[in-house]
């Protein structure tokens, strides 16, 4: 071995232990796969319905959600409204809708590294252009805890991965929703969700930030049942507080 490739090989080993120690130090933001098989067949089913609506008329696509299974059950818990306001083809909000049920922050950058890097390449086709994206991401994060400084640190760090992938499109960060722990809530989703507005003003002129919390809580500021299925999913009223709040970025956005 010469000392060029001596040289070489040392570099590449620290650029490893480099990226191992970044991802001990905060996993939540690093890509990392799920788990596929068995059990978890269903997660692959999912990917493949998902890129298979991506893959028609991707060109028509004026927004991209991109989130966990807050995001994706805007197709199942939102009543008429999914439909009603982003599933008109030729509207100019047609949407795509790329919530995973379970999915971290790490998954979701997983799932935005390109095939070519070994990822999904969720937006690997460049035909996808849409002039909005919104993000709702962390939740699941929760469980089992990353701190909020983790929590902060992963979705700021797929905010960065959809700007450096569509830097032409408004980004629309939006904040985590109270869970069904006070405990969480105060320890992680509150001191998380208190970081991005600094991210979204540090990330330029077209990235703005949605806090949506406060209009999730009833007046003892605890979680209001009346907007949730469960402890964490919100139903068809919450689902028309998200739209309400979000619609005036989207009309300033996209007309």
């Amino acid at each position: 071995m010469t000392k060029n490739m001596i040289l070489i090989a040392i570099a590449v080993c620290g650029m490893m232990l480099a990226g191992d120690l970044r991802a001990e130090e905060n996993p939540a933001a690093f890509a990392a796969p799920r788990e596929t098989t068995g059990k978890h067949q269903w997660v692959a089913n999912h990917y493949a319905r998902m890129m298979a609506l991506a893959d028609q008329s991707p060109e028509k696509f004026k927004i991209v959600f991109v989130g966990d299974s807050i995001t994706k059950k805007w197709l199942d818990l939102s009543g008429s409204l999914w439909a009603d306001n982003f599933g008109d083809v030729d509207s100019p909000y047609y949407a795509l809708n790329l919530g995973v049920p379970g999915d971290r922050t790490e998954h979701v950058l997983y799932r935005l590294k390109s095939k070519a890097d070994g990822g999904l390449g969720n937006l690997d086709n460049p035909a996808i252009q849409p002039k909005v994206i919104v993000l709702m991401i962390g939740t699941n994060n929760l469980f089992p805890p990353h701190n909020a400084q983790q929590i902060a640190g992963g979705i700021e760090a797929v905010a960065e991965r959809l700007r450096e992938l569509r830097p032409d499109a408004a980004l629309v960060i939006c904040s985590m929703i109270p869970c069904h722990n006070p405990d969480k809530n105060k320890q992680q989703v509150i001191p998380a969700n208190e970081t991005l507005p600094a991210l979204a003003e540090r990330m330029g002129d077209n990235v703005h930030f949605l806090d949506l919390y406060p209009a999730f809580l009833n007046e003892r500021d605890e979680k209001d049942q009346n907007f949730y299925v469960d402890g964490l999913h919100i139903n068809e009223q919450g689902y028309e507080v998200w739209l309400r709040r979000m619609m005036p970025i989207l009309k300033m956005t996209l007309h």
